[in-house]
């Protein structure tokens, strides 16, 4: 009789907690990230949805006292390493504006704030601070891996330089398969010494198949792969002020034999494909669907992230 009286009594105290806890939820946020698995040093991007529940105007990382809002994120993992912060002066929030009842969706790249190099898994929230709210306000955590490939093909590829006497640069393209989670997929990395200039996720990768991989004379990387047993996807990458960008990808399907990147021709093409069709040949999904998972859409500007593989050798 005792035990049922207190917990009758338990539950009015507990909703008033929760309610007391609402009531003080002055911003609402939503924390999620892209994909469960990421490779190493792949952009790690997370969306973060802002709703200004606070019935004012909050401006973030303003001059004034009153505008210093931030944002910054709690990061646990699972070997218990601390996640070093880049940049101790960021503020992903800075210049923002919420105007009362306004949600904002931001896309941010942790990895261009912290350092998430380490293989490992990572519980990440987001804290979002105001000098006019009296709470800080946390978000849900999510969690994803960060994990490495395997190389399957390596080109070391020279930049064109600046003029005649000017140090030849040189980087490092792997081509590597990498299990997302959902399956193998294929992968892409440029690098050198001391900086990685981009990944990218191609498709998903096919038993038996045979990528091939080439630059051309002005060093762009050419690659093809078959990712649908008679689909190929063909993309070349470049070099754009600093970074590495998908500047052309289209799909073939085999017609004469087997498509394969050539130079009979005295530059790089494709030969024995014709060129697919989109929605007749083939159609793009996200990269979790169920149809095909590689994605024409030119990626936005990466952040170029340090590589630190020399140092924890």
């Amino acid at each position: 009789m005792h035990s049922s009286t207190r917990s009758l009594w338990l539950l009015p105290a507990l909703l008033l907690l929760v309610l007391a806890h609402n009531a003080a939820a002055q911003i609402g946020l939503r924390l999620d990230a892209k994909f469960k698995r990421y490779l190493r040093y792949e952009k790690i991007d997370l969306t973060l949805l802002i709703h200004n529940y606070s019935g004012n105007t909050l401006i973030f990382g303003g001059e004034d006292l009153q505008d210093s809002g931030k944002l910054t994120f709690t990061i646990d993992t699972q070997s218990r390493n601390i996640v070093s912060l880049l940049d101790p002066n960021a503020n992903p929030l800075r210049g923002i504006i919420l105007r009362p009842g306004e949600r904002r969706e931001l896309t941010l790249t942790l990895n261009a704030l912290y350092d998430l190099q380490r293989e490992d898994v990572y519980t990440v929230s987001a804290n979002v601070e105001h000098a006019r709210l009296p709470n800080i306000h946390q978000s849900n955590s999510t969690t994803f891996e960060v994990r490495e490939g395997t190389r399957i093909l390596e080109k070391n590829i020279g930049l064109p330089a600046d003029n005649d006497t000017a140090l030849i640069a040189s980087l490092q393209v792997s081509l590597m398969l990498f299990n997302d989670g959902i399956g193998t997929i294929y992968c892409l990395r440029v690098e050198d010494d001391d900086n990685v200039y981009g990944t990218f996720r191609i498709g998903p990768y096919i038993s038996g198949s045979k990528p091939q991989m080439d630059a051309d004379s002005s060093s762009a990387i050419h690659v093809l792969v078959q990712v649908r047993p008679r689909l190929y996807s063909y993309a070349i990458y470049s070099m754009v002020a600093g970074e590495v960008k998908l500047r052309q990808q289209q799909y073939y399907v085999s017609e004469t034999g087997i498509p394969t990147l050539s130079r009979d021709t005295g530059y790089l093409k494709v030969l024995y494909g014709r060129l697919a069709r989109e929605g007749v040949d083939y159609e793009l999904r996200d990269d979790y669907g169920t149809r095909e998972r590689s994605s024409r859409r030119t990626p936005g500007p990466a952040n170029i992230i340090p590589n630190n593989s020399q140092l924890e050798k």
